[in-house]
């Protein structure tokens, strides 16, 4: 037999694996080793492995049975090592993020792939010789362990919470597109370890197999020779843990289910309509919070569209985004699976800021196409991405300063609003994730207003916007940027807009993944107080991408807090001034360094500092911020509570039990407003709700705020009692106060909707079953 280079199965093997992953390199996020890199060769590597092996082996006189197996693994490690040059080459193109990380990881996961797909490739072999296959039956079976394996993840996919997938082929899936951090962890390690074990076994049940004289496999004689049952032992030995290592998968955070992540977290609650998954630690008054929370948000949404969900849905909450991740594979991102009925959030306050969003997803399943009840073409098996989180956005808005049409607005103003049609389409994937969905929902909340929820609907279904308004999507984007310029807007809207909207989006940035895996290592050592490591990791962020300004600001705060000070001042300073820096981070810096002269005992300039930034922020809650620090500044009876709990000091960090005594006193002693309305929010936000809400009350009975700002959220916050609890008298007061046109709402946009439909849904009967389905066809 030839030598393996230079078997006429091996060269066309590697001239595939070149061609196809020089290819590949040239997309965006492929041009080097890495994460999507190491994907790719794993999805095309084994396979091609496979095939070259099997016909390698098929034909001629065969090899000694172990001699197959090696020439199978060295086949896939052969072909896996071209994968890589073709890596390496597009890396000296585009420059390299992490050889080291990366390079580990291609072998976790493509490399072993590759050994166990030639392995595979030998086994067909023998397969196809023993039978007599013909040339397409081998290719079939060759490349059907790899099919199976994608078809399994599909599988697990479609039939569990999973969105990431250990495969013995491709590796590792992270799951979604917006967790840009991708670490598989541990996982990989223990599943690799069983990938381990399948190529000992097989190599050890190799050694002692013989062929006879048909070219048949035979067990070679056991009985007398030690070494030989030795190794026969050892095999089975392997082969067991492999199945161990597969079998206990739950347990090993290689694979879930449903019934697995439900005994993990340990605790269940049953609503109207929703059943809620959660931690066994949630207090019973918070479940039940929980559970109110998105039987209300349901019947709303429901409402809003038009449709109702067939059957109840399954919410499940985690701890945090790393028990998320680690379950079910979304960290940072919410999902909802519309086909199941479930959706997949961290816990969080009521009402839980994203529920409603992905609930949302649930109910346009209801009206949805195909077997993931989506929006797209070929039965949604082309998802429309932008028509799908349009929905969602639309019927579940954001509780924001303005409204999306007002950002809109911005954006075309900006320059930088592109034609709607292009939002529909998978260029949707190809915006910053604020933008896209901004966009998305704003017009489909438009369409809902102008033509009606059924035409969204009937979209969501399939047919043409066009045919269904009468209307070309020219026609429709011109009136749609008409009805957007007419809302007011501010020219610090604008400029926040620029720097919301323009950062570019994960197919555009340089190594997304590592740098943003290094700033999350360096942010972690900065609150450990690891000051010389987090300044490091800082300063590799920023070599990599000169323009991190989250990484430029970490490092000036760590430094101004726990290191050299005056660097520290130095770089924010720097921050604060650059004309070119986003006023997002322009303004935290300016804050921090306010924080700093009010700890030197510049009240003045910090109170003055403080309201510059507020009267110039859109952020309402970070502007709403910056007038309590400017007017806790300057009054000496509230600057030690204000520490308490905005800022900290030089030594100490904030102290929620500290700012409690402090602001309970501060109330007591001269009854103000803002010390009512700063205890009342904190209280209600850790559950002492009627207590909360009596500091509340008093606020408003006080008759006057401190700001528009300050007086929006106290309503708010009250309102947010109010439904907690039940108390449909406050409601209704609450109400009134919202709408009052000589009240603090008279000047806002989104967060007056956001309050509103927050009342109205609150004393909607949420128990009451829905009517039949008037969205279309129920599953």
């Amino acid at each position: 037999m030839k030598p393996l280079p230079f078997s006429r199965a091996h060269r066309w093997a590697t001239a595939v694996v070149a061609g196809g992953l020089l290819g590949v390199g040239f997309l965006p996020l492929f041009g080097g080793p890495g994460y999507e890199q190491a994907l790719a060769s794993g999805l095309l590597v084994p396979s091609v492995a496979a095939l070259a092996t099997s016909f390698d082996l098929r034909s001629g006189e065969p090899p000694a049975p172990l001699a197959c197996v090696g020439r199978g693994i060295s086949s896939g490690l052969a072909l896996a090592a071209v994968a890589f040059a073709t890596a390496l080459i597009h890396g000296l193109r585009a420059g390299f993020c992490d050889f080291l990380g990366a390079a580990l990881g291609f072998v976790l996961t493509a490399g072993f792939g590759a050994a166990l797909g030639g392995l595979w490739g030998a086994v067909v072999a023998e397969v196809s010789r023993a039978r007599g296959l013909h040339r397409t039956a081998t290719a079939s079976l060759a490349l059907l362990a790899p099919a199976l394996g994608v078809a399994v993840s599909l599988a697990r996919f479609y039939t569990s919470p999973m969105v990431f997938a250990f495969d013995p082929f491709f590796g590792y899936f992270g799951g979604t597109l917006y967790d840009t951090v991708v670490d598989a962890g541990t996982p990989l390690l223990t599943y690799r370890a069983g990938s381990v074990a399948t190529l000992v076994s097989a190599a050890l049940a190799a050694s002692v197999l013989r062929r006879d004289p048909s070219g048949l496999l035979r067990v070679v004689r056991l009985r007398g020779d030690g070494w030989a049952l030795a190794r026969a032992t050892s095999a089975l030995l392997a082969c067991g843990m492999s199945l161990a290592i597969t079998s206990y998968g739950p347990e090993l955070d290689h694979w879930q289910t449903s019934a697995s992540i439900a005994r993990r977290l340990g605790g269940a609650r049953a609503g109207a309509r929703c059943d809620v998954v959660l931690p066994e630690s949630t207090l019973p008054e918070d479940a039940a919070l929980i559970v109110k929370d998105c039987d209300e948000e349901l019947a709303a949404i429901e409402a809003d569209l038009g449709s109702n969900v067939t059957g109840r849905v399954r919410a499940f909450f985690f701890r945090d985004a790393r028990e998320k991740k680690l379950l079910m594979g979304a960290g940072e991102t919410y999902i909802a699976k519309p086909w199941r009925n479930e959706v997949y959030l961290q816990l969080g306050g009521y009402p839980h800021p994203i529920l409603g969003h992905e609930l949302a997803h649930v109910v346009a399943g209801s009206f949805g196409r195909g077997p993931f009840q989506i929006a797209g073409p070929f039965g949604g098996l082309w998802p429309n991405p932008g028509l799908i989180e349009g929905v969602a956005s639309a019927a579940s808005p954001d509780d924001d300063a303005l409204t999306d049409l007002e950002w809109v607005h911005a954006m075309s103003d900006l320059g930088i609003l592109p034609a709607v049609e292009r939002v529909f389409s998978l260029d949707f994937l190809g915006a910053p994730a604020a933008k896209a969905y901004t966009i998305a929902g704003a017009f489909v909340r438009w369409v809902v207003q102008r033509f009606g929820a059924a035409t969204v609907r009937a979209w969501y279904r399939g047919a043409s916007i066009e045919e269904l308004t009468g209307e070309t999507w020219r026609a429709l984007d011109l009136a749609f940027r008409s009805d957007a310029a007419k809302t007011p807007l501010s020219t610090e809207a604008t400029a926040y807009a620029k720097a919301r909207f323009e950062r570019a989006a994960i197919f555009g940035r340089k190594c997304p993944h590592v740098v943003d895996g290094i700033r999350q290592h360096a942010d972690q050592c900065r609150d450990s107080r690891e000051v010389a490591l987090a300044v490091e990791l800082y300063g590799e962020v920023l070599a990599r991408d000169p323009h991190d300004w989250a990484a430029h600001f970490g490092r000036g705060v760590t430094e101004l807090r726990m290191g050299r000070q005056e660097s520290g001042r130095d770089e924010l300073r720097a921050i604060a001034d650059d004309p070119g820096a986003p006023p997002p981070w322009r303004d935290r810096s300016l804050d921090v360094l306010s924080d700093d002269a009010l700890f030197h005992g510049d009240e003045a300039k910090a109170a003055a500092s403080y309201r510059a930034i507020a009267d110039r922020s859109v952020d309402e809650d970070y502007a709403r911020m910056e007038e309590v620090k400017s007017l806790c500044a300057a009054d000496p009876a509230a600057r030690t509570a204000m520490e308490a709990l905005l800022t900290g000091t030089p030594s100490r960090g904030t102290d929620s039990v500290v700012a409690a005594s402090l602001l309970g006193a501060w109330e007591e002693r001269t009854g103000s407003p803002l010390a009512a309305f700063l205890l009342g929010k904190n209280l209600s936000q850790r559950g002492w709700r009627a207590l909360g809400a009596a500091h509340l009350d008093k606020a408003i009975a006080s008759g006057t705020y401190p700001s528009a700002r300050v007086g929006r959220e106290v309503i708010r916050d009250r309102a947010i009692d109010a439904c907690a609890m039940g108390d449909r008298a406050r409601v209704a007061a609450m109400r009134e106060l919202v709408l009052d046109p000589a009240g603090p709402y008279a000047s806002s946009g989104g967060r007056k909707s956001a309050v509103l439909r927050l009342l109205e849904r609150c004393t909607t009967d949420a128990t009451r079953q829905p009517p039949s389905n008037s969205g279309g066809p129920s599953r």
